[in-house]
């Protein structure tokens, strides 16, 4: 086993949690994320639709990042989700937040990938 597989647990775990507790509060209470939605949206996609799609790509994220399959595919898809949150709302007290998101994504990304690790769920 690698001696790194605790860190990346904790990173997975840690990254993905976050993933899942915003993609289940979006369906939850889509009231208190719907402000952080710009009004015009390409594509002419509604608030609620956007938000709804949002939510349903934050789940899918979270799991797939705690279960680590396609790390580097995932890891990859969640930095340019963070990124273009980034740049649609620009940065604020809330949003820079996502920039720590945003590293450990990348972080996970950027991960180096054994042969032994490959084997294993860690």
């Amino acid at each position: 086993m690698s001696r790194h597989w605790l860190p990346l647990l904790c990173l997975r775990l840690g990254l993905g949690l976050v993933f899942l507790w915003i993609g289940f509060d979006m369906i939850r209470s889509p009231n208190n994320w719907i402000g952080f939605l710009p009004p015009a949206l390409p594509f002419n996609i509604s608030q609620d639709l956007a938000l709804k799609l949002s939510s349903f790509l934050d789940i899918i994220l979270g799991a797939l990042i705690i279960l680590g399959p396609f790390r580097k595919i995932t890891s990859a898809l969640a930095s340019l989700h963070l990124i273009s949150i980034i740049i649609f709302n620009g940065l604020d007290a809330v949003i820079i937040r996502d920039v720590g998101l945003l590293g450990a994504s990348l972080a996970l990304f950027f991960w180096p990938t054994s042969k032994h690790s490959r084997k294993t769920w860690f």
